[in-house]
């Protein structure tokens, strides 16, 4: 079940259904810019930061999860 829009905030992560977290840095009526950290990229959490519209941001999110750290 995907997450809703209300539920989504700046600074939080998100964790989709294949274990990629999601840290949102900002957003607006239409896109979500956010950074991607990979579970295959463990060793060396490289920052890039995506955008998407909504319903693909939202799509496979299954809930709030810690941030990694740096």
């Amino acid at each position: 079940m995907a997450m809703e829009r209300a539920s989504i905030l700046v600074g939080k992560c998100y964790q989709d259904t294949f274990g990629a977290i999601y840290r949102v840095v900002r957003c607006d009526g239409n896109e979500v810019w956010y950074v991607l950290y990979h579970p295959t990229d463990q060793r060396s959490q490289v920052e890039r930061e995506h955008v998407e519209t909504w319903a693909t941001f939202l799509d496979d999110l299954q809930g709030e999860v810690e941030c990694p750290q740096s």
